[in-house]
């Protein structure tokens, strides 16, 4: 099977059908990752991209616009427009400029915890790892939370392991993020050591149950159990008087 990736690990933390399902099936990519993977490719070069002039994606003059576009990422006219200002924000900001210096979306294939893995950092500098991501909102208050729930701090832990087993020394992990909307603020992010030691937990737990998992070649969901749906004990009573009218 393919090699370990933090995307795998991740859908494991769901539950090990995640998992499997994430191991050996391709997803179709949404519209905000494909809008992501083209502020990537615009902001290091790593790849052309365009945007359809059509109204739809699809049909045969689609068809002939990909096939004389070939190895392009192909969005639609407004998504491209988008992304080209959402990259021209990155590139503008100063203090995101020196963490995204290095060697750029470099695979690399390692051993951890027994498994096979691979990592492909979007910047891996002389001492620092930084992750390239877009979302709904840079706030600092409103990502934290958001890049937790993401498990970013867990994705650069995992992308600090592949540095380490090929003896590249890390410091600093970084997230740079630029808003999907005008004026499309960018925001820095330094994960800190306690961060990542939670990353580091969570990680452990997810290998530990895909190894579980794919050792039994059983793959069982959140629960195998009838599950009780009831109220909390606190649960304030929900009266209804004889007009129907909500009381509580």
């Amino acid at each position: 099977m393919n090699p370990v990736r933090f995307s795998h690990l991740r859908a494991y933390g769901r539950s090990s059908a995640h998992g499997h399902h994430a191991r050996t099936v391709e997803t179709d990519a949404t519209y905000a990752m494909q809008r992501g993977t083209a502020v990537h490719a615009l902001l290091f070069g790593t790849r052309k991209v365009t945007g359809y002039p059509g109204s739809v994606r699809r049909g045969k003059e689609y068809d002939a616009f990909v096939a004389a576009n070939p190895d392009t990422e192909i969005l639609t006219g407004a998504e491209h427009e988008k992304a080209s200002r959402m990259t021209d924000a990155v590139r503008q900001c100063k203090l995101a400029e020196p963490w995204l210096k290095g060697t750029i979306e470099q695979t690399l294939l390692f051993r951890w915890m027994g498994l096979y893995c691979r990592a492909t950092p979007d910047v891996r500098g002389a001492d620092f790892l930084t992750e390239l991501k877009t979302s709904v909102s840079s706030d600092p208050e409103k990502f934290k939370w958001h890049a937790l729930r993401m498990h970013y701090h867990a994705q650069l832990r995992f992308q600090g392991y592949a540095a380490d087993a090929r003896e590249y020394p890390i410091r600093d992990h970084f997230i740079v993020c630029v808003e999907s909307s005008e004026p499309y603020p960018v925001t820095v992010f330094h994960v800190e050591p306690k961060a990542l030691e939670a990353g580091e937990k969570l990680l452990m737990l997810w290998a530990e149950r895909l190894k579980a998992s794919e050792a039994a070649e059983q793959y069982p969901p959140y629960t195998q159990a009838i599950v009780p749906l009831d109220v909390p004990e606190d649960e304030p009573e929900i009266i209804f008087d004889e007009d129907g009218v909500l009381n509580v």
